[in-house]
């Protein structure tokens, strides 16, 4: 079970003896866990208005986000 038996080496030697208090990783939440859905209408975490509503500039090596003029007001 230790996938670190019959390596050499000095951190293999470690981690050999680390591993019988640590164990594997935790890996996710403990339970099956449902499909990410997207929410049908996201909002801009800027300015609070309709991302479809937003001009997404990916050309450069960062991507921008344009808030339109009338979504200067955050929407509550």
């Amino acid at each position: 079970m230790n996938p670190f038996i019959g390596k050499p080496g000095f951190y293999n030697a470690f981690n050999r003896m680390i591993f019988r208090f640590t164990g594997p990783a935790q890996v996710g939440i403990g339970r099956p866990e449902a499909p990410y859905v997207p929410p049908a209408d996201p909002r801009c975490p800027l300015c609070g208005g309709l991302m479809a509503a937003h001009d997404i500039d990916r050309s450069g090596e960062r991507t921008q986000v344009h808030c339109p003029p009338a979504a200067a007001a955050p929407v509550e």
